[in-house]
């Protein structure tokens, strides 16, 4: 070691700092790359790509032997640079050199090597290349892969030892060591969602569209289902110009088919069906041929039962499978709630979603000192679009709720209390149910 010379101890200085920028660059640049980008690339015969692919399935692992990497280079580069500018100042300062000022020529080289070696550490070696692998991610990923894989096979054994050596001791402080998923948790993909979204990349409708995706899991069916009070039916026996006329009348696609009482559902009509039977006698009566007597069990479907508490992402998939996109929801006693529809499912995540056939609805004045709303408003719309903040664990999800709860009896119109500044008046009542209500801020909280 002391026959070496200066310039050899500079280059191998050199070559340390690039051990560790190479790995510095590399640790950045796979970590970040895009999976969905490199799998792409590889799928297209790049082999750097595929050697990224290949480390990125230990993402722990691949972090240990980029440490190995990095301490290795660290300890090289102390171990060098020390020796090297210890020699340097011996060659410097060896003339003027006596046994009293020994001591602090040596402590100067010292202090040179380590201010000098760390100033180098941290730019060449770390905030360079770190800097690179963000502009220049799965560019620097794909080059840096291939020789990083050859060095990630041989320190396995190095590295295997390690996590089992601190796997022991962490046993013996009494710490659990379990592995963490690689995955993001909900709300850390909300955050992600949200940066992209200040950074430009998301707009705030897919925002929006992405947040209430990851809470559909949170919405049970009875949050969404139409009320059983509102779902419009038809009775079994009806004729097909009645039943017609009900198409007409509401528009909507398909309607649950009772028998005897509305809460017992049969099954499922569609409109295309009841049409093309229409179409069918129409042309048979102009060709004058004979036509069967209409019933409309020939046309029911089979209806899709679910309980009140399922989850709207399970009902999604439920719809997916079953290919039918109503489902009547019934209660922990088989009595039926409601219904809801894949249109109700995807207004949670969209928003309102209104057909030809919908009266334009005002956007929400969140701003709004007075808003008239129906009873069957949901206690988390009222929270989401207006501000109103409203119990939501009392047993109850729809503002009719809430207002049979304060009042302990069913209204009649016109009654009215004050909760936390907003004053909440009945406003029209359809038989026993609360049809309309009015809201309004007092200057107050009560």
């Amino acid at each position: 070691m002391d026959d070496w010379s200066v310039g050899f101890r500079l280059s191998v200085i050199l070559i340390l700092l690039a051990v560790n920028a190479f790995f510095a660059g590399a640790e950045v640049a796979l970590i970040s790359s895009s999976r969905a980008r490199l799998q792409a690339m590889a799928e297209s015969g790049n082999v750097g790509a595929q050697a990224a692919l290949s480390l990125l399935k230990n993402p722990e692992r691949l972090l240990s032997v980029i440490q190995v990497g990095v301490t290795l280079a660290s300890l090289g580069l102390g171990w060098a640079g020390e020796s090297t500018f210890h020699r340097a100042a011996e060659w410097l300062f060896g003339p003027i050199t006596t046994p009293a000022t020994q001591g602090i020529v040596q402590g100067v080289s010292f202090v040179t090597a380590f201010l000098m070696l760390g100033y180098l550490h941290v730019v060449i070696g770390e905030v360079v290349p770190k800097n690179l692998a963000i502009e220049e991610t799965e560019r620097l990923a794909v080059l840096t892969a291939p020789p990083l894989l050859a060095f990630y096979r041989l320190s396995l054994p190095f590295v295997y030892a390690i996590e089992k050596t601190s796997s022991a001791a962490s046993r013996l402080l009494g710490l659990e060591c379990e592995r963490q998923s690689g995955g993001h948790t909900p709300e850390e993909l909300r955050l992600l969602v949200r940066s992209s979204r200040l950074a430009g990349s998301v707009d705030p409708f897919e925002e929006s569209a992405i947040r209430h995706v990851l809470e559909l899991g949170d919405f049970r069916a009875r949050e969404a289902m139409v009320p059983r009070n509102d779902v419009v039916s038809i009775p079994v026996d009806a004729s097909l110009d009645q039943a017609l006329r009900v198409f007409n009348e509401h528009r909507y696609s398909r309607y649950p088919v009772y028998d005897g009482i509305p809460e017992n559902i049969v099954g499922i009509v569609l409109a295309k069906d009841l049409l093309r039977e229409w179409d069918d006698r129409r042309r048979a009566t102009e060709r004058r041929r004979p036509v069967a007597p209409f019933s409309l069990k020939r046309y029911l479907r089979d209806p899709l039962i679910v309980p009140e508490s399922t989850p709207l992402s399970q009902l999604m998939e439920d719809f997916r499978k079953s290919h039918i996109h109503m489902a009547v929801v019934v209660d922990e006693f088989g009595t039926v709630s409601g219904i809801i529809t894949l249109e109700d499912v995807l207004e949670q995540v969209f928003g309102e979603i209104e057909d030809e056939h919908d009266l334009a609805q005002p956007s929400p004045d969140t701003g709004a000192d007075v808003l008239e709303l129906s009873g069957g408003v949901g206690i988390r719309d009222l929270q989401a679009q207006y501000g109103i903040e409203l119990p939501g664990d009392a047993g109850f999800e729809t503002l009719a709720g809430f207002i049979l709860e304060r009042l302990g009896e069913v209204p009649g119109g016109g009654e009215w209390f004050d909760y936390e500044g907003w004053r909440f008046t009945v406003v029209e009542m359809d038989r026993n149910r609360i049809a309309k209500v009015r809201i309004e801020r007092t200057s107050e909280p009560a």
